[in-house]
Parts: C-alpha cells; sequence; structure tokens
C-alpha cells in the first residue's frame, strides 16, 4: 500500500510545544493524512533512537503486517508486538490542528520546547528541536556520501538496451 505523491510526508518543520504540552502540527502533514478515517495520526516510541515513528492508518497497517510476517512461535515476534504495537497511540488533532503527545512520549524524544517534524514518504518522525540543525548537517554529510548507492531504474533499462 504506497502513497500517491500529494499524500507523503516532505520536508522538515520545527514548531514550538506551549505551556500546555500542545503542538501544531504542520499543516502539510494533516493534507497528507486521510482525516476523513481519523483526524489524527498514528505514532509510536522508535526502537532505534529517541524519538517517534507516526505516519497515517497505513502506517500501522504495514507495521503490523512486517511483525505479523514473522513466525508466530518467534519471541521476537512477540517483543515487536509489544513494544511497537503495543505502545502506538492515535493522536487526535484539535479544532485547530494542535496535538498532545502522552508524556513518555515526549519523554522518549526529549521533547521540551520545540518539536522538529521530519517527513519520510510514507511516515514522518517526531524529534527534539535542539539539535535539529546538527543533525541536518550530519544527514546531508551521510546522504551525499551515499549517493553513488542510489539506482535508477530508468538508466538501467536504456543501458540494457544497447
Amino acid at each position: 500500500m504506497s502513497r500517491s505523491a500529494e499524500a507523503l510526508f516532505l520536508g522538515s518543520h520545527i514548531n514550538k510545544i506551549d505551556a500546555k504540552g500542545r503542538i501544531a502540527a504542520p499543516a502539510d502533514f494533516r493534507k497528507a493524512l486521510d482525516l476523513n478515517a481519523f483526524n489524527g495520526f498514528f505514532c509510536t516510541l522508535s526502537l532505534t533512537g529517541p524519538w517517534l515513528d507516526c505516519g497515517g492508518g497505513d502506517f500501522i497497517v504495514r507495521l503490523e503486517a512486517m511483525i505479523e510476517a514473522l513466525d508466530p512461535f518467534d519471541p521476537d515476534r512477540a517483543a515487536l508486538h509489544e513494544a511497537l504495537i503495543g505502545e502506538a497511540r492515535r493522536i487526535p488533532f484539535d479544532s485547530d490542528g494542535r496535538f498532545i503527545l502522552p508524556p513518555h512520549f515526549r519523554d522518549h524524544a526529549g521533547l521540551e520546547d520545540g518539536a522538529y517534524f521530519i517527513g519520510l514518504g510514507e511516515t514522518f518522525q517526531i524529534r527534539s528541536a535542539e539539535g535539529a540543525e546538527a543533525r541536518r548537517a550530519e544527514i546531508r554529510d551521510r546522504a551525499r556520501a551515499a549517493l553513488g548507492k542510489l539506482k535508477n531504474p530508468v538508466l538501467h533499462a536504456a543501458g540494457d538496451r544497447k
């Protein structure tokens, strides 16, 4: 199940967290969500770093399918279910497109004064705004070094015809 280009989470945004713990969701991220099905998004604690992994209903369905593909008697399957699906939450928007994360979600991501939203296409992450600029520079350097790993199927197909 892949999203159309219009429904991808693109770009990055830093939004303040107000005194009541509310965060305004980026408008283009709200547009990418199917808000007719649920006026909000789905979120779980990342197992790979101090951030939150988020997306629409398709995110949870894909995550569940990946876990279900494991052997039903594999103890890792149970651990992944508990850590990812068991900790996942529906995060509703208020009438102004703001939301409140559970305290343990804010603690896990180190969210205090600001939230850094980073679009990853079919999903997005919410990270602490502190250090966002340094992370952007680090990621650009790594991506620049990895650029040669990208494969262009159009170029490969054209090369096969020669």
